[in-house]
């Protein structure tokens, strides 16, 4: 039992998403390494499948959607106690993952001048500009972010007193998310014109963008729609509604069978905007899909071309996406030639290559392996 890398996962967020999904496909990445895994979490539900060992997170009513000022410290107090008790029971911890962002995780930093594990802290979209968020990224052992976060890393780092970016500290690395081998997307089908939406129904996910423009079509014109979305708990963040009564939608509240529904249809519409990756958009590219994007300057906005590999349309304009709706499903042959060129691009994204460092700083030993920041580094 020494000898196997006990790896703590904290997971504060109550509803699914796309960082969690990251992680579960780490998880993957894992499996037949000497480790043990053990996760505190706020969604037990979201891990039911695990092999790993689970423990509810705990956190009074008041205090789960404070984002600011003593109540917020007091929030991630109570989860680095927590963190300490469960410590008294799962024994000896190598590393934490952070797999959320500092703002997040800041309990497993608290619990840790306690504990003393090391901290692979992953980034998944834009941090805050706080010298409380600067201080972990500096402090953590590995930070992996996406690229298209570097910027806010650099404000919160400078908050923290640091004249240097993220560039410059050797423990920052950028990484891509990935697909596992084991649960790549099904191939959708070509033989007739069928929609898909999948995400949160959080706002800025664009749901509303959607509705407008499939209210839009006529009954005749509206494809067949299928939308697979998580209700958010525990947020101050706006939601849209589902369901709606609409014509030939159809509502998939957390499906069991997303994957089966997503082979299913043949169009794949994104409404978020300025999203930092787009995992359900790798997922669909991987099916095949015809993939609906906005020209907003995003990731994907900025990998795939118009009409090579996928349809672009303008930033959360519902007549926009009409017309591409309309476009998209007018020619199921062009609809197929683009599904193909986003599947053959999407192969590019194996979680086996894009995880593999993530992977590495996890199995390492805990006792100087993983790198440990020096005040000389910090000033460079």
């Amino acid at each position: 039992m020494s000898s196997r890398k006990h790896i703590l996962i904290l997971d504060p967020i109550p509803f699914a998403g796309g960082s969690k999904v990251a992680t579960k496909h780490i998880l993957q990445q894992l499996e037949g390494e000497a480790t043990r895994i053990s996760i505190l979490t706020a969604d037990p539900q979201s891990w039911a499948k695990s092999d790993a060992r689970i423990t509810r997170l705990r956190m009074p009513k008041k205090l789960e959607r404070t984002e600011q000022g003593i109540a917020y410290f007091l929030r991630h107090g109570l989860i680095a106690l927590q963190v300490l008790w469960l410590r008294l029971f799962i024994g000896k911890v190598d590393v934490a993952l952070a797999a959320s962002g500092p703002g997040v995780d800041l309990g497993l930093y608290l619990a840790r001048l306690l504990a003393g594990f090391d901290i692979v802290q992953m980034i998944h979209g834009p941090v805050a500009c706080s010298r409380t968020i600067g201080r972990c990224l500096l402090d953590a052992d590995k930070v992996f972010y996406l690229d298209s976060t570097r910027d806010s890393l650099n404000r919160a780092l400078e908050a923290a007193s640091s004249a240097l970016d993220a560039d410059e500290f050797s423990h920052f690395k950028t990484f891509r998310n990935g697909l596992p081998r084991e649960t790549w997307p099904t191939q959708c089908q070509y033989e007739s014109a069928a929609v898909f939406w999948a995400a949160s129904l959080l706002k800025w996910k664009g749901l509303d963008v959607l509705t407008k423009a499939l209210g839009r079509l006529t009954p005749s014109e509206r494809p067949e729609t299928h939308v697979c979305y998580i209700r958010p708990k525990q947020t101050n963040l706006a939601v849209s509604d589902a369901p709606q009564p609409i014509n030939k939608v159809f509502w998939h509240q957390e499906p069991d069978n997303l994957d089966a529904i997503r082979s299913g249809c043949n169009i794949f519409v994104s409404t978020s905007t300025k999203e930092p990756f787009g995992l359900s958009i790798l997922e669909a590219m991987a099916a095949g899909m015809c993939v609906l994007i906005p020209a907003d300057g995003a990731y994907w906005d900025n990998q795939l071309t118009d009409g090579e590999n996928c349809f672009k349309y303008q930033a959360d304009n519902a007549d926009d996406l009409r017309r591409v709706l309309k476009l998209a499903q007018s020619d199921m042959r062009k609809m197929k030639q683009l599904g193909t060129a986003a599947s053959v691009l999407a192969q590019q994204y194996r979680a086996e290559h894009c995880f593999s460092a993530i992977c590495d700083a996890l199995t390492q030993t805990a006792s100087g392996t993983l790198r440990s920041l020096t005040s000389d580094e910090v000033q460079g």
